[in-house]
C-alpha cells in the first residue's frame, strides 16, 4: 500500500516537474523569440540610424566640397579676368603710343586724305567732316582732294584722331575715328578672351 502510494507520489511529482519544465520551456521560448524580436528591432533601428548618419555626412561633404569647389573656381575666374583686363590695359596703351606717333608723322595726312576720298565717293554728295581740334590745322591740304561736291569742315568730339563725315542728303554718318576703334579693338579682345564671373 506505502509503495503505491509512493509510486503515486512520485508519478504527481514527476508529472509537475513535467508540466513545470514544459511551461518553463514555453515561457524561455516566448522570452527569447523577444528578445531575438527586440535585438532584430534594435538592429534594423540601428542600421538605419547609422544609415542616416552617413547620408547625412555624405550631404555634409558633398555640400561642403561644393562650396569649396565654387569659391576656387569664382577665385580662379576673378583671378583670369583681372590678368585678362591688365593684359587688354597693356595692348591698348601700346596701341595708343603708336596712334600717337602715327598721327604727329607725315603719313597720317595722306591716311587722312585716302580716308576721305573712299568716303565722298561713298556719299557722292555734300559732306561735314569733323576732325579733332588738334587736326584742323590740315584742312586747307585735305580741301584739296577732288569733290565736285561742297564739303565743310568742322571740329569733332574725339581726341586720338582720324574723322567723321556726315552726309545730310542720303542721313549717313560714318565714323572713322582712331577712338572708336581702340574702342573695338577693346571689345573685340573681351569677347575673344572672354570671361564670365558668374557661377
Amino acid at each position: 500500500m506505502i509503495e503505491s502510494h509512493d509510486k503515486k507520489l512520485q508519478y504527481f511529482v514527476s508529472t509537475i516537474l513535467a508540466d513545470a519544465k514544459a511551461e518553463a520551456d514555453t515561457i524561455y521560448n516566448e522570452i527569447k523569440k523577444e528578445k531575438d524580436n527586440f535585438l532584430a528591432a534594435t538592429n534594423d533601428d540601428a542600421r538605419n540610424e547609422s544609415s542616416r548618419i552617413t547620408k547625412m555626412d555624405e550631404e555634409r561633404i558633398k555640400a561642403d566640397c561644393g562650396r569649396r569647389l565654387s569659391h576656387v573656381i569664382m577665385s580662379n575666374k576673378t583671378e583670369m579676368y583681372l590678368r585678362r583686363e591688365a593684359i587688354a590695359d597693356e595692348v591698348m596703351s601700346d596701341v595708343k603710343k603708336k596712334l600717337e606717333a602715327f598721327v604727329k608723322s607725315t603719313d597720317y595726312t595722306s591716311y587722312l586724305k585716302d580716308v576721305l576720298i573712299k568716303i565722298l565717293k561713298t556719299f557722292n554728295q555734300d559732306a561735314a567732316i569733323y576732325l579733332r581740334p588738334e587736326d584742323m590745322h590740315l584742312i586747307h591740304e585735305l580741301n584739296n582732294v577732288p569733290f565736285q561736291y561742297n564739303v565743310t569742315f568742322g571740329e569733332g568730339a574725339f581726341s586720338l584722331g582720324g574723322l567723321t563725315a556726315a552726309c545730310a542728303v542720303k542721313n549717313i554718318r560714318v565714323d572713322a575715328t582712331f577712338d572708336t576703334k581702340i574702342n573695338d579693338l577693346r571689345s573685340h579682345f573681351t569677347k575673344l578672351f572672354g570671361i564670365n564671373l558668374e557661377y
